[in-house]
Order: structure tokens, then sequence, then C-alpha cells
């Protein structure tokens, strides 16, 4: 929308992660914004499009992507296929309760064909993202009928916020099933936790001092690494050692006069910008 994670960006910052010896994971949204579970509009370039077209669109995006990182010397080692796609991608042709499931197998098959291509000889995880970490009927029944699909992926991402998506051992069941049930491996691939409950810079935050916590640690600096030292022992714990990590979403996104964030507080930095204990402990975690 505003051109920041535009195709020119992702390269620029792909060399930056490089230089700073950091691996890489790329996260297709297919929209001009961000794409969760309340939006999955596709980019207006392709909003006339038949389905048809819409799923070469996709194998031909996701290749020229994906193409061109490994052309420069900075593969991905994790690529998503839609992000947070619990109710599917690309609406309407891709909404399940719309569309049912077979034309979003179809468009995560042609986003998949389209990475595996643009990689070449190289090998990557092509991950395929759903927002309820807590949530184990929800995310068996998601899975299962990916399967059902045959649509190709290697690795399932969740995203798990204690706000919305529960209490650890809610997360716990969900990967011990998923584990068990689709002998895949499992990354917890967004997460946060408030080292305040406070805001300065506006105060819509996710989280504030009227926000349910399902986890009950305090919203204090220290609660932010207890909370990542916890969630990290039970990602180590998943059946098969297939629990292969966390990232932590937006640990930047902090405060700034000229852009709204609702994540001041879930940062990695605190209200001064200075670095919190929690990013030690993320980086410490293995």
């Amino acid at each position: 929308k505003d051109g920041y994670c535009d195709f020119k960006h992702t390269l620029e910052m792909a060399k930056q992660a490089k230089a700073n010896r950091m691996d890489l994971q790329i996260d297709f949204h297919y929209s001009d914004w961000w794409a969760d579970p309340a939006h999955q509009t596709p980019p207006a370039k392709w909003a006339n499009l038949t389905f048809p077209e819409l799923e070469k669109t996709v194998e031909q995006h996701s290749f020229e992507v994906i193409d061109a990182l490994v052309k420069q010397g900075t593969p991905p080692v994790i690529v998503q296929v839609g992000n947070e796609i619990r109710p599917g991608m690309l609406w309407p042709f891709g909404q399940i309760e719309k569309s049912g499931w077979g034309q979003l197998g179809k468009l995560l098959n042609a986003g998949s064909r389209g990475v595996r291509k643009g990689m070449g000889s190289k090998k990557c995880w092509i991950m395929i993202h759903n927002d309820a970490g807590g949530d184990k009927g929800g995310c068996d029944w998601f899975y299962s009928e990916l399967e059902k699909q045959k649509v190709d992926y290697d690795m399932i991402g969740l995203s798990f916020y204690p706000w919305w998506h529960g209490t650890f051992n809610d997360l716990k069941a969900n990967l011990d099933n998923l584990a068990l049930k689709f002998r895949k491996p499992i990354n917890i691939t967004e997460t946060a936790y408030p080292f305040s409950t406070e805001f300065r810079g506006r105060s819509g935050n996710f989280v504030s001092e009227k926000t349910d916590l399902k986890i009950k640690l305090p919203a204090t600096p220290a609660g932010q690494v207890e909370y990542l030292k916890q969630l990290h022992a039970i990602v180590r714990s998943v059946p098969g050692n297939l629990g292969c990590g966390v990232s932590y979403w937006a640990p930047e996104y902090v405060a700034h006069p000229k852009v709204d964030t609702p994540c001041e507080n879930l940062a990695l930095f605190d209200f001064e910008n200075r670095l919190l204990p929690g990013a030690r402990a993320l980086g410490e975690l293995k």
C-alpha cells in the first residue's frame, strides 16, 4: 500500500539480513496490505482476473520474487505461501466459506510451484500459516483439509498471541496433536508479549490494562522474558523434535509521531527505544 514491502525493498532487506548473518523468511501476503483472518484482499492489479488467470499469476509472482532473491545470493530458508490463512486467501476465489477448499488448494499449490521453481537446485521450507495456535480442533481440521487437497508444503506455521489464542496448555495440546498426526516441523511464526500495559503513541494498542491475558505473567520486561522462556520450552518438547523455532512478530514496531502502532508495548524496545531483556532472551534460547 505505502510501498515499503514491495519487490525493491524486499531485495534490499534480504541483503541487509545476509550482511548481518541472519537467515531469511519470506512471507507472501498476496495483497497490497496486511493479510490476516479478517483481510485477504487480492492486489488491485489482480482484481479482475479470472480464477485460471489468478492461479497462473500467483505462481509467476512467487517465482519472480524467489528467483530474484536466489540470483542476488540471498535465498530464503522458509517461505510462507499466504499469511494467517485459516479462512483462506485471495478472497473470494480462495475463501473457504464461499469457494470451498478446492480453489484454495489450487492457489496454494500455484504458490508452492512458483517457490520451488524459483529456488532451482536450492532447498527451502514452504510453510502454511494458521493464526489459531491454541485451537487444537480447528488446526486439526485445517491441516487435514490441506492433506485432502494434496497441498505441497513442508512446515506448519502458527501464530500464538496469549490475549487471542488461549493458554500454554491450549498451545501444547495443539502442537503435540499436529506433530503426531502430520509429522511436519512446526514453527511459532508469530508471537509477542507485553512489557507494559501503558501506551505512549496511541490508545488503540492490542494489549492494555483491560485486556484479558490468558497467560498470567506480569506485563513487565521480566514477564516478557519469562513468557519467551516458557514458550520455547513448550516448542522444544514437541514430539519427534518437530518443534523448530519461535519468531517474534514486529519487535521493532515502536511508537513514532508519524507512525501509528498497536504494538508499541509488545515490541522488544521500550518507550524510549532502548533494547529490552526479551531481545537477549530470544537470541539466547535455542
